[in-house]
């Protein structure tokens, strides 16, 4: 399924009931992507999106480097990858959402 822009005016509505989303990183031609479940609209204009990253996560490291991110939201499609994504850490690889293969 290929990816799709919405008007921030409409992405509200698909983040206030508080669905798992994926906030995705990028360093030194390095990708990376985590998993959340609690995150919440704090400002419309301009859009803030507050959230929590533990200082023990990877992308808190690259977050804090770059000051930089991705959310997206992942449709039901892609919910074992997103549990697979969910349960792998950047720093011991590349996430399983990011590879290649099919069998994730």
């Amino acid at each position: 399924m290929a990816k799709r822009k919405f008007p921030l005016s409409k992405v509200y509505g698909l983040l206030e009931p508080g669905p798992v989303v994926l906030v995705t990183t990028a360093h030194k031609g390095r990708s990376n992507i985590m998993t959340m479940s609690w995150h919440t609209m704090m400002e419309f204009e301009p859009p803030i999106v507050g959230c929590v990253i533990s200082n023990r996560d990877y992308t808190f490291d690259i977050l804090k480097q770059t000051k930089e991110c991705v959310i997206n939201i992942p449709t039901l499609e892609l919910a074992a990858k997103v549990v697979g994504c969910g349960n792998t850490s950047g720093r011991e690889g590349q996430s399983r959402l990011l590879r290649r293969e099919s069998n994730l």
